[in-house]
C-alpha cells in the first residue's frame, strides 16, 4: 500500500507529478513570504518614512527637535516605533490604513506648507483615535508601567501618572504634542459657532423659548432694544428666556433664576450654584420680581427664587439649545483633552468647576464668551446639578 502511495505521489499526473507540484508550491510560498517581509521590513523604516517630501519637510523636522529623536540616554524612537505596532496582526492593519498616504502623496494633498497646516487638525485626531483604541499599543512598544520607577520622575509628574494609570487613562491621553507640533482645535468649535450665528442672524426664532449664543443685553423697552442704548442689565449666553411679546423684531423676554440674599445684582440659575445666568444694573433691581425665598439648609443662606423681564435684539438667539451645546461639547474637548485626559463634567460639582476652570485658564486661548459658555456648560453637567438641571 505504502508503495502504490508513493508511485502515485511520485507518478506522473499530466505532465507534472503531484510530488513536484508540492514542492513547488512550498517553494514559491517561501519565496513569497521571504519577499512579502522583506518588502514589509523596508516599508517600516525610518528611511521609507520620509523618502516623501511631506513627510522630511514638516512632521520629520518637528520629531527631530523631540526626545524622541535626540536626548540624554541615546535611546530614541523612530517613526515606525511609534506608528507601527509590534505584533503582526496589528502591524498589518496599520499598514493596510497606511497605503491611503500613498494615495495622497500622488494626488498632492499634503505637498506644501500650508496644505500640510490645513489637514493638521484632521490627521492629528484620527491619529489619536486609533491610538485610544488600541490603548496606546505603539507607545508600550518600549514604555511599560511596571518598569517605571516613580522615584526617578518629577514628583508632580509621578502623582498625574499614578493617578492616571489608576482612572484607566492610556498613554494619548495626557502626551499629545510630544514628537510633533499640536494641531489648532480651535478651528472646529469656532467653525461651528460661525454655523450657530448665521442661524441666529437669518431670522428671529418663532418659539416661546430662545437661547442666547453670546453675552445680551438687556433692555427696559423695546425701543431702547432697537436702539440698543441704555441697557439695564445683560443675559448669558445658553440662558433660557421665555418669549412673552413681540414688537416687530424685538422681542419681550422672561428671565427666571435665583439670587442670594443681598447679592441684588446676579441672577443664577439653580440655588446654591454659582452658574451665572444674568446681571442686573443697579438702577434697574427694581424690576426683579420675588417669587419666593428659602434658606439653604446647608449653608444657611437665603435664596430667593426670582423673575426678570425685559427686551432683546434679535440676531444672536436660537430657538433651540442643542446647537449651542454641541458646540461647547467640541469647545471642551478642543481646549482641554488636547494637552491631557479631560475629566467628564460630571466629575466635580459645580462650584468646583469655576475654580477647576481657572486654574487651567492661562493654558487655553478661549476669549470672554467662549470662557464663560464653557464653565456654563460644565456646571450644569455637574455631578451635583446634571439630573436637577436637565430634568427640573
Amino acid at each position: 500500500m505504502i508503495r502504490r502511495l508513493w508511485n502515485r505521489f511520485w507518478g506522473p499526473a499530466g505532465a507534472v507529478s503531484l510530488g513536484l507540484l508540492v514542492i513547488a508550491s512550498f517553494a514559491g510560498g517561501i519565496i513569497f513570504w521571504g519577499g512579502f517581509n522583506t518588502a514589509m521590513e523596508h516599508a517600516n523604516t525610518q528611511e521609507f518614512c520620509i523618502s516623501c517630501h511631506e513627510m522630511n519637510d514638516t512632521p520629520f523636522q518637528e520629531y527631530k527637535a523631540s526626545v524622541h529623536y535626540m536626548n540624554a540616554s541615546g535611546v530614541g524612537a523612530s517613526c515606525p516605533d511609534c506608528h507601527v505596532p509590534k505584533p503582526w496582526i496589528p502591524k498589518i492593519i496599520a499598514k493596510v490604513r497606511a497605503s491611503k498616504d500613498l494615495y495622497h502623496h500622488f494626488l498632492g494633498t499634503l505637498d506644501t506648507p500650508e496644505k500640510y497646516e490645513a489637514h493638521r487638525a484632521e490627521m492629528a485626531k484620527r491619529v489619536w483615535a486609533e491610538m485610544e483604541a488600541t490603548d496606546s499599543l505603539v507607545c508600550r512598544n518600549c514604555h511599560d508601567e511596571a518598569h517605571m520607577d516613580f522615584a526617578k520622575q518629577k514628583p508632580e509628574s509621578a502623582k498625574q501618572m499614578k493617578v492616571g494609570f489608576e482612572r484607566g487613562d492610556t498613554c494619548i491621553d495626557c502626551h499629545k504634542g510630544i514628537a510633533h507640533k499640536l494641531p489648532d482645535l480651535s478651528q472646529g468649535y469656532r467653525k461651528l459657532f460661525e454655523e450657530i450665528e448665521a442661524i441666529a442672524a437669518a431670522s428671529p426664532p418663532k418659539g416661546d423659548a430662545v437661547y442666547p449664543i453670546t453675552t445680551l443685553a438687556l433692555y427696559r423697552a423695546a425701543a431702547d432694544a432697537k436702539a440698543e442704548k441704555d441697557n439695564i442689565g445683560q443675559v448669558l449666553a445658553g440662558t433660557p428666556l421665555k418669549v412673552l411679546d413681540r414688537d416687530g423684531d424685538m422681542l419681550k423676554v422672561q428671565v427666571t433664576g435665583w439670587q442670594q440674599d443681598q447679592v441684588e445684582q446676579v441672577v443664577y440659575a439653580l440655588r446654591g450654584q454659582r452658574i451665572f445666568e444674568a446681571t442686573i444694573e443697579k438702577s434697574a433691581v427694581d424690576l426683579i420680581q420675588t417669587v419666593s425665598t428659602e434658606t439653604d439648609a446647608d449653608t444657611a443662606l437665603v435664596w430667593h427664587a426670582i423673575t426678570l423681564e425685559g427686551w432683546v435684539a434679535p440676531g444672536k438667539l436660537l430657538g433651540n439649545s442643542d446647537l449651542l451645546w454641541s458646540y461647547t461639547a467640541e469647545m471642551y474637548s478642543a481646549a482641554c483633552g488636547t494637552c491631557h485626559s479631560k475629566p467628564e463634567p460630571d466629575h466635580y460639582l459645580a462650584n468646583q468647576w469655576i475654580g477647576t476652570l481657572k486654574s487651567m485658564k492661562r493654558f487655553i486661548t478661549l476669549d470672554k464668551d467662549e470662557y464663560r459658555i464653557l464653565q456654563k456648560y460644565l456646571q450644569l453637567n455637574a455631578k451635583d446639578t446634571a439630573k436637577e438641571a436637565h430634568h427640573g
